[in-house]
């Protein structure tokens, strides 16, 4: 299973409203691969049946890349 269909899956299951944070980390994904997937995160988005918030966190040594998911 490839990690786009895991992500779509996954907000597929969440309740209205309920919201997921995906990190980099946590899916072992570069930035760069992280920063596609948020691309494509973001275009889905526009058909309306969740949102996404990108927050850039940091911490003392290294940049967290964060995408919030918001379920409608």
């Amino acid at each position: 299973m490839d990690i786009i269909h895991q992500i779509t899956q996954k907000i597929s299951s969440l309740s209205a409203g309920e919201q997921w944070d995906i990190r980099a980390k946590d899916l072992w994904l570069s930035h760069s691969d992280f920063h596609s997937i948020s691309v494509y995160l973001s275009r889905e988005s526009e058909k309306g049946g969740f949102s996404i918030q990108h927050l850039p966190r940091s911490s003392l040594f290294q940049t967290l890349d964060v995408v919030t998911v918001t379920k409608h």
